[in-house]
């Protein structure tokens, strides 16, 4: 039985990607699976995943960036799997110590790094863009070493592939996993009301501000808010509009289904400053699987999608009439943004979903190990 381990230290041990859908699937595909995390929680077995802890749990983010890699690696070797899967920047690296053992090792792209620490405001500014530099050299020479690099989105395979010249590079996105058994009528829809819904991290990428100041001039719309705020974003709380919010502090993944049910519209749209979008925003396509009208970032990517499946509306992240004026279009045009839903939901049928992308999955890790 081939053995993959996965290891992070950033993330948590229900991981929407690692263990909801890529460490299921290679249990359901006859794979021995271990799941190493940083957190104070005891050792178990979740699902057929070997769900292991450090009892290390980094105190913040300069603690994780210098201790976590020590503590996993150890764990790591003692496990001795087959092949090695790593997805947090931090741990790029790793990859040469595995490699001196004869392990396969892949790397996760989940977001594109170098974009996102130079907007990271815990770096001071006049730093950002030599971080961010110096982390695309460190890319650059690692990825060499890895075995396979998955990415989340078009756009950015093309960097890896075409400017860092590594070929063994795929897309592999972290879609949602359909539920056959769903259905929203046109009656049911009608019942939700005029509810609009975030859910996921909230960064300042997500512009709540103007949705607010959107919403303002809206209100028959009530606003449901889900997720935890960004450390570094959390001062919006103190905007006079959010005492008017839904808020609710944080979700787990089994709560999601019955948190778009209150919704009437999905707001998923962030602001990608001059980049094209990306399919690994998993709200996008939770939301469309869920049947709901969706505002989209007006970029590329969601424009190609939107005009193939008529699914909801693109919309300009920073500008509030543009907001507001297609929330009200929703708002007022309720048999449309009902079949917008329906279109959507089956684009996730036909194509936005994980079970898709295992099967790519699962054959690309059995050509590593060969």
């Amino acid at each position: 039985m081939p053995h993959y381990c996965f290891l992070t230290g950033l993330y948590s041990r229900y991981d929407v990607l690692m263990f909801a859908r890529q460490g299921k699937s290679l249990v359901d595909a006859g794979y021995k699976v271990t799941y190493i995390v940083c957190d104070d929680k005891p050792n178990e077995v979740k699902d057929g995943i070997e769900i292991l802890s450090t009892r290390y749990k980094p105190k913040n983010r300069i603690d994780r960036f210098l201790n976590t890699k020590k503590a996993v690696m150890k764990l790591a070797l003692k496990v001795d799997a087959d092949i090695y899967q790593i997805s947090d920047p931090e741990m790029i690296v790793l990859v040469s110590k595995f490699k001196r053992k004869g392990k396969a090792v892949v790397f996760n792209l989940r977001e594109f790094y170098p974009d996102m620490i130079s907007k990271k405001s815990y770096i001071p500014k006049i730093f950002r863009r030599m971080v961010s530099k110096l982390y695309t050299v460190m890319m650059k020479h690692y990825f060499k070493k890895y075995d396979t690099i998955f990415t989340v989105t078009d756009w950015v395979l093309d960097i890896i592939k075409n400017q860092y010249n590594i070929k063994n590079s795929y897309v592999l996105t972290n879609f949602p996993r359909v539920n056959k058994d769903y259905s929203l009528s046109y009656e049911e829809y009608l019942k939700r009301g005029n509810v609009l819904c975030y859910e996921g991290t909230i960064y300042s990428s997500s512009r709540q501000e103007n949705v607010f100041r959107a919403l303002e001039s809206i209100p028959q719309v009530t606003y449901l808010l889900a997720g935890k705020f960004d450390e570094h974003y959390d001062g919006i709380k103190t905007l006079a509009y959010f005492n008017k919010v839904e808020f609710i502090d944080g979700f787990k993944l089994e709560d999601l289904p019955g948190i778009l049910a209150k919704a009437s519209i999905c707001n998923v749209f962030r602001d990608f400053e001059n980049r094209d979008g990306s399919l690994g925003v998993l709200k996008v396509f939770e939301s469309m699987e869920a049947a709901l009208p969706v505002l989209f970032a007006d970029v590329p990517l969601y424009r190609s999608i939107n005009e193939k499946y008529c699914c909801g509306i693109c919309v300009n992240p920073n500008d509030v009439s543009d907001i507001e004026s297609a929330i009200r279009f929703l708002v007022e045009n309720k048999q449309e943004a009902y079949e917008m839903g329906q279109r959507g939901r089956q684009a996730v049928i036909e194509e936005y979903n994980w079970e898709k992308q295992a099967s790519q999955y699962l054959s690309i890790v059995g050509t590593i190990l060969g």
